[in-house]
């Protein structure tokens, strides 16, 4: 596949092999808030920070750093990893976005999985769920290792899931080897599930409205990484970022889509 500079460089930025001490561009964890940022509600939020990770303030400031560009970027990257050829991967997903997927019918966010199995790293979450996703001929997919020349994770065997994608769901009862893949408390998992990826697909309307000022988001960011409850005006703000957001971003995706 043909990256374009940019396409890679939001590739690396995604799976954190970044460098130096930019509070956008130098987060290695920077993935957890991009993709915070794709889910209705504060839930999201709310469940990484209760597991002690952080939420980055910086990436809210969308008029010194190209938010949106970075998602287009990353969203026509995933686009060229379609492939001619049935791929299943695997992920340890956190329940309660699990449930949030089961119900919409369709990933939330970028999602990424791995050839490799289910990842012990990835039981770092509180209540798991454990997906295996069968991606279908020519449905988008990104490989990590075939779309990065050098790839600092490549023990993972990453693909990476557009989002919105629609993904139908079979639960089936745990395995015995599956019982041993634990949480961060030491809990089995609630739920194994046979998944079928399908094409994404977006329901939007052209949205004229301006990205607000993220001082009031970044407070909620601030707020739930000291485990406090921010206030409810700023949620409320908070919630309207990502509002227009995501607007912004499903109207982007399919112009992307439909000229792939």
């Amino acid at each position: 596949m043909q990256l374009n500079e940019n396409e890679i460089r939001a590739l690396r930025y995604y799976e954190g092999d970044v460098k130096g001490e930019d509070p956008f561009w130098g987060d290695p964890k920077a993935y957890l808030t991009l993709n915070s940022l794709l889910y209705p509600g504060l839930r999201n939020e709310k469940a990484r920070t209760a597991e002690g990770k952080k939420l980055n303030p910086a990436i809210l400031c969308h008029d010194r750093y190209p938010l949106l560009e970075l998602y287009e970027d990353l969203f026509t990257a995933v686009c060229k990893g379609a492939e001619d050829r049935e791929r299943t991967v695997y992920r340890v997903e956190r329940y309660s976005d699990y449930l949030e997927q089961k119900e919409a019918g369709k990933t939330l966010s970028f999602t990424s999985t791995s050839t490799a199995g289910y990842l012990k790293a990835y039981g770092d979450r509180v209540g798991i769920a454990l997906m295996k996703i069968v991606i279908p001929k020519g449905v988008p997919a990104l490989d990590f290792s075939k779309a990065l020349s050098e790839y600092a994770k490549a023990e993972e065997k990453e693909i990476l899931l557009p989002p919105c994608a629609g993904i139908r769901i079979r639960e089936v009862p745990l395995r015995e080897e599956e019982e041993t893949i634990l949480d961060a408390q030491g809990n089995m998992p609630f739920v194994s599930a046979l998944c079928t990826l399908e094409a994404p697909r977006f329901s939007f309307r052209e949205s004229e409205e301006e990205l607000p000022d993220p001082s009031s988001s970044q407070r909620v960011y601030e707020a739930l990484n000291r485990g406090e409850e921010p206030s409810k005006e700023d949620c409320k703000a908070y919630l309207a970022f990502k509002e227009i957001l995501q607007k912004k971003l499903w109207c982007s995706f399919a112009k992307i889509s439909e000229n792939k």
